[in-house]
């Protein structure tokens, strides 16, 4: 069952709106409201074009939708991969309503983050704008593609962000120095995940099922497509080893 273009669309959207809105408006207004001085500080400091604080802003503001999207995504991809029985059931062919919400998010997210790699690229770098596009390209294609989607693989890409909230928790505990010893167990904690998301699961489980499938290409897999996901297997294998 492919997607409902429509509904993909839609659903694209408002995710991608909803990110926007999470980093322009409601991040800077509760940090105003739990953190008034701190971050009233770094917003003049940034203002007197300060360019650390610049970055620290950008950083800041970019951090909240990060880490909501990475439970969001996680859980939404967890689902598909081990309870949604029609994803399970033909993990090139099938898609469900599951995966409907999980690409929507997925695909919004990765739009808005694109954008806001690009715009502060200075932050960011290179490597972070690779990841948006890559990510943002793999999520349209499994979504609006009719006959060999491969949502489930695509979905187990996405179990990949669970790596990222102890990563986001760790920035916040050395941040605002809350002990030598919560530091230490928070750097542990995210090289364990980590290693066992990104390194075992996706280098060593993911990306070769996707070979495996390419290698021995459905005749409904067109040869751009598979040209595409030979590309982004590339670029996703050599980001978790660079990272």
């Amino acid at each position: 069952m492919a997607l409902d273009h429509t509904e993909l669309t839609v659903g694209i959207i408002i995710s991608a709106t909803f990110w926007t809105f999470l980093h322009l408006v409601f991040t800077p207004a509760l940090s105003r409201a739990v953190l008034p001085e701190y971050y009233d500080k770094m917003v003049s400091d940034a203002q007197t074009g300060d360019v650390k604080a610049q970055v620290k802003l950008a950083d800041w503001n970019t951090r909240l939708p990060g880490f909501v999207h990475a439970v969001i995504a996680g859980l939404c991809s967890m689902y598909c991969c081990y309870f949604d029985e029609v994803m399970i059931a033909d993990k090139v062919h099938n898609t469900s309503k599951s995966w409907l919400v999980t690409c929507s998010v997925a695909a919004g997210f990765f739009a808005w983050d694109l954008c806001a790699c690009v715009y502060h690229h200075n932050v960011f770098g290179v490597p972070f704008i690779l990841h948006a596009a890559f990510c943002l390209a793999t999520y349209l294609i499994c979504g609006f593609i009719q006959e060999a989607p491969m949502a489930w693989h695509a979905a187990s890409f996405l179990m990949f962000e669970l790596s990222t909230p102890i990563l986001h928790i760790r920035w916040a505990v050395i941040e605002f120095k809350l002990g030598d010893t919560a530091v230490t167990v928070c750097t542990y904690l995210f090289a364990l995940c980590f290693f066992l998301v990104r390194i075992i699961w996706g280098n060593f489980h993911a990306i070769p099922l996707v070979v495996y499938v390419l290698l021995d290409r459905p005749k409904e897999l067109p040869i751009w497509q598979a040209g595409a996901f030979w590309i982004l297997l590339s670029i996703t294998f050599s980001l978790n080893g660079y990272w």
